[in-house]
């Protein structure tokens, strides 16, 4: 059991620093996960190694003096590491604390564990003085915990929180009892209480599996719903052109003989057949009308890129909706920080803008707020759309990128609105997330990738 763990920490400690090794915090959350199995490797020696092959251990005083000292130096890394490993990686993961403060923090942080090798026995028993150790290692601890919570509340964009969200719950609650179990219950002699994190690892990996299933796991859920989304698009669009064409010329005919219908029922006097021959002829026009309204919101989305100012689109396009908000009585609120420039199309992103103020709008007949907002987080330019409407329920929510999805019973509206501004996103190698509650209103967030950002 021991071993498992052992490599599933370490596996995961793996998987975490392929994910992106050049960031600071993907260095330390792995560097946390390797220290943090010290524990364990210890476990293994101790109780597996030195059990097992005792007898060729015996002939061999040198491995055995090794293997003990492994043993010890693996313990001594993982009960005065990990707290600091921990609280680095609450720290680099802050964007607010600026590098020469981190670096500070750094080494500073790291005279605790230093005072901790002097004062504490190695070999041949390694002799820790828990009272000491919890003096500072359960203050890291809740110094790490409250920066996560706190850089999760403050984050607006919402792919970085729902991250956040996930990493505190895999890495908090169960940090929480593994210092329980190493420190906390040493205080109370009891040194067998570590077995217990053996459960803790356990339970943390079910549920990283059930959150990857469920949510995504760094992103791999996302992009196969993205491209399922995408293919779906491109065969709507080829099967449109084709379905496009036999309409045509389908309803040609239909129209031919309706006229040709009416002539007849003018000529022999039957206005009865002559309103029955109009109406066929005004059905034939609303079809074209709508095949042609159709192929339009799927036309293939060719960029014609410009450096611009997100925020004077945003302030354009909420100038251009003025008379539908003073209409239904909406208070437009903007929140623009206008310090990045976008290498984008800025037509289509003047459409996507005015298709999502307009959602919003519908969704606020009977007064509210409207609120765009430009702001740069870690990984994107992000332009949000938030209306103080109804909402979208949950069972609707998973579908309203869907083409042809639509809850609205107008008529005039084919569920393709959100489809354009998700395509358009995409050919800006973006992408377009999407929060609402019901009652409580939707909120569309454009995320744009830092390639595409300009600084002045």
């Amino acid at each position: 059991m021991l071993v498992f763990i052992l490599f599933t920490i370490w596996a995961l400690g793996l998987f975490v620093l392929f994910t992106d090794p050049r960031r600071t915090e993907i260095r330390w959350g792995s560097a946390t996960a390797f220290v943090g199995g010290g524990g364990f490797l210890a476990g293994v020696i101790d109780e597996f190694i030195l059990v097992h092959y005792a007898d060729i251990l015996a002939q061999h005083p040198g491995w055995l003096n090794a293997f003990s000292i492994l043993s010890r130096g693996a313990s001594f890394v993982c009960q005065v590491g990990l707290p600091y490993t921990f609280l680095m990686f609450a720290i680099h993961s802050s964007d607010t604390i600026s590098k020469k403060v981190k670096r500070v923090i750094q080494y500073t942080a790291l005279i605790p564990p230093l005072f901790m090798l002097m004062i504490t026995p190695l070999y041949p028993v390694l002799d820790f003085n828990y009272w000491i150790m919890v003096a500072w290692v359960i203050p890291y601890f809740l110094v790490a915990c409250a920066l996560l919570i706190i850089l999760y509340r403050q984050e607006k964009d919402p792919l970085v929180k729902k991250n956040r969200f996930f990493t505190n719950i895999l890495i908090i609650v169960p940090l929480f009892f593994v210092f329980t179990f190493i420190y906390v219950m040493r205080i109370q002699n009891d040194y067998d209480a570590w077995r217990y994190n053996s459960l803790v690892v356990g339970i943390q990996f079910i549920f990283i599996v059930a959150i990857s299933l469920k949510y995504g796991f760094l992103g791999v859920r996302l992009r196969v719903e993205k491209r399922r989304l995408d293919s779906t698009l491109r065969a709507i669009t080829s099967g449109a052109q084709i379905v496009n064409h036999t309409i045509k010329n389908e309803v040609g005919k239909i129209s031919l003989y309706a006229e040709r219908m009416q002539a007849y029922a003018q000529k022999t006097d039957q206005p009865q057949l002559q309103e029955d021959a109009a109406v066929l002829q005004q059905s034939s026009e609303h079809i074209l009308s709508m095949v042609a309204r159709i192929q339009d919101q799927l036309r293939e989305v060719i960029l014609k890129e410009d450096t611009v100012s997100p925020s004077q689109i945003v302030t354009q396009v909420a100038n251009t909706l003025a008379p539908y908000t003073e209409k239904y009585q909406i208070e437009v609120v903007l929140e623009l920080e206008d310090t990045e420039q976008l290498i984008c199309d800025p037509v289509q992103l003047r459409e996507v803008l005015t298709n999502l103020g307009m959602n919003a709008i519908e969704a606020m007949r009977s007064g509210g707020r409207l609120t765009f907002q430009v702001f740069r987080s870690k990984k994107h330019l992000v332009i949000a759309v938030a209306d103080t409407g109804s909402g979208i329920s949950k069972e609707n929510l998973p579908h309203v990128l869907a083409p042809f999805f639509s809850t609205k019973k107008t008529g005039h509206n084919f569920g393709l609105g959100l489809s354009y501004c998700y395509h358009v996103m995409q050919k800006h190698q973006g992408m377009l997330e999407l929060t609402s509650e019901p009652g409580n209103g939707t909120t569309v967030f454009l995320l744009f990738p830092k390639k595409r950002i300009v600084h002045h």
